[in-house]
């Protein structure tokens, strides 16, 4: 009697275990399926913003979420201030972006990291499914860049999907990224405001030129048709599928403007 009520129990918690071990797997199958941004996602800087016209199931929003100045190695964060709006389901992208004066080095290294790495919690909630991070890194500070991006791989979730973005120049000559080894899921190239380098990225791009590890994604302004239309021949002609495109515009985004740049994105194909 005893026996059988022991083979019962231990019956029920193998079953439970696998019960829990299935949903387990099945919930770290779903997170990481979930992840991945959607293919068209509008960047929100510091303004009010009312999306709530966003399509959920093809577009998510990367917000600006905060500024993290580096001044002679003090840390100053501002938050955003502004109010966003969009519609339940959105896949949101918190944007921090770094500003610094230069000083980011070996010897201010890991004290400015832990610093700022302790202040990204704040920024993830139930809604939140990647974080990116903007920052102008100056050759002086790719190192310290690079250590930056392996803590903070190391304490966000696993499922966060985690993206940078990139200046355009770090897709030429000055490709220090491709052999970097960075923990990122995705690196997106902004081929808009590029002042000098406006030029030969767009002889480059008339070339056919994909700029290697950067297409996984890209990002284009509603300002800049011509150069637009130059990677959409590049990419629709070279590259399958279509990256990832993330759209910034310096004025607030309305239904139309967003659906007009969506429009000629998915032209491309």
């Amino acid at each position: 009697m005893c026996n059988s009520i022991v083979r019962k129990c231990n019956s029920i918690v193998l079953a439970t275990m696998a019960l829990f071990y299935s949903n387990a797997v099945e919930r770290a199958s779903l997170a990481r399926q979930t992840t991945a941004p959607p293919e068209r996602m509008l960047w929100a800087w510091e303004r009010p913003e009312d999306l709530r016209f966003v399509d959920t199931k093809t577009t998510g929003v990367a917000y600006l979420a905060a500024t993290i100045k580096v001044k002679k190695s003090k840390v100053t964060c501002i938050n955003r201030h502004q109010p966003l709006q969009v519609p339940p389901g959105t896949y949101m992208m918190p944007v921090v972006r770094i500003e610094s004066d230069g000083t980011l080095s070996e010897s201010n290294n890991q004290s400015i990291i832990s610093e700022i790495v302790s202040l990204l919690p704040r920024y993830l909630n139930p809604r939140v499914r990647g974080f990116q991070f903007d920052f102008d890194a100056r050759k002086s500070e790719r190192v310290w860049y690079k250590k930056f991006l392996i803590q903070v791989r190391e304490v966000l979730p696993q499922e966060i999907y985690l993206s940078m973005t990139s200046l355009a120049s770090w897709c030429l000559g000055d490709d220090w990224i491709s052999g970097s080894s960075l923990p990122v899921d995705e690196v997106v190239p902004m081929f808009f405001e590029m002042g000098a380098d406006n030029k030969p990225v767009a002889v480059l791009l008339n070339q056919g030129n994909t700029f290697g590890h950067s297409y996984q994604a890209l990002g284009i302004s509603d300002k800049d048709p011509a150069m637009n239309r130059l990677i959409g021949k590049s990419v629709a002609g070279i590259l399958k599928p279509v990256p990832r495109v993330y759209m910034f515009s310096r004025t607030p985004w309305n239904q139309q403007k967003a659906e007009n740049l969506i429009q000629e994105v998915n032209n491309w194909r």
